[in-house]
């Protein structure tokens, strides 16, 4: 299994509570955006930037030491940056003159 970093997407595959805190939960099969790993004895935690966990002391977690277990997660995809920048392309000035209003497209 690739490990998960910060920066990653990733899909939730469990989304079982396992604690009694675990009030908010991540959805099965969404896909979030790891913010934070951290070690754990028994594993790694993982912090989302969609959502904030529930925490060990009550309410939403304030602490920042809270988190889901990265085994409730699969890598789906790392952003890198040369490919984004592949993507992208200079758009010459003239080819708005070439599509209009009537052209089919935008009816």
């Amino acid at each position: 299994m690739t490990e998960i970093t910060a920066g990653d997407i990733v899909e939730c595959v469990d989304d079982t509570p396992s604690r009694p805190e675990s009030q908010i939960m991540p959805d099965l099969g969404a896909l979030y955006i790891v913010t934070n790993v951290r070690a754990l004895q028994d594993g790694k935690s993982v912090r989302l930037k969609e959502l904030t966990p529930s925490c060990w002391r009550g309410g939403v977690c304030a602490c920042n030491q809270c988190g889901w277990d990265a085994g409730r997660f699969r890598k789906v995809y790392r952003p890198d940056g040369e490919l984004i920048a592949s993507f992208l392309c200079d758009v010459p000035e003239d080819v708005s003159e070439d599509v209009s209003e009537d052209t089919p497209e935008f009816v």
